[in-house]
């Protein structure tokens, strides 16, 4: 997961990944991009745990999520995002 070369998935908010999800369109191996979750795009900078969570409980292990939006300490995976407390991080 370190290397990918490829196409990305992207979307425009969480709540279409969400549904992409949900709906299987998100195979093993893609790169997800959820852009306009910063301080710039969307109010309040929201929390990206729902979106990593979705992705665990649907037995993803070779997906990543790259976002400006906010990651706690309840991610897990591969994820490229703000981390509140370090700026920029790779978890």
């Amino acid at each position: 997961m370190l290397v990918h070369t490829g196409p990305a998935a992207v979307f425009e908010d969480e709540e279409t990944l969400m549904s992409a999800i949900l709906k299987g369109k998100i195979k093993e191996g893609d790169i997800i991009v959820i852009r306009y979750q910063g301080k710039a795009g969307a109010p309040g900078m929201p929390e990206m745990l729902s979106p990593t969570s979705a992705i665990k409980g649907a037995g993803y292990t070779k997906v990543a999520l790259i976002t400006d939006g906010r990651f706690s300490g309840g991610t897990r995976g591969p994820c490229i995002g703000h981390n509140r407390a370090r700026g920029i991080s790779w978890r």
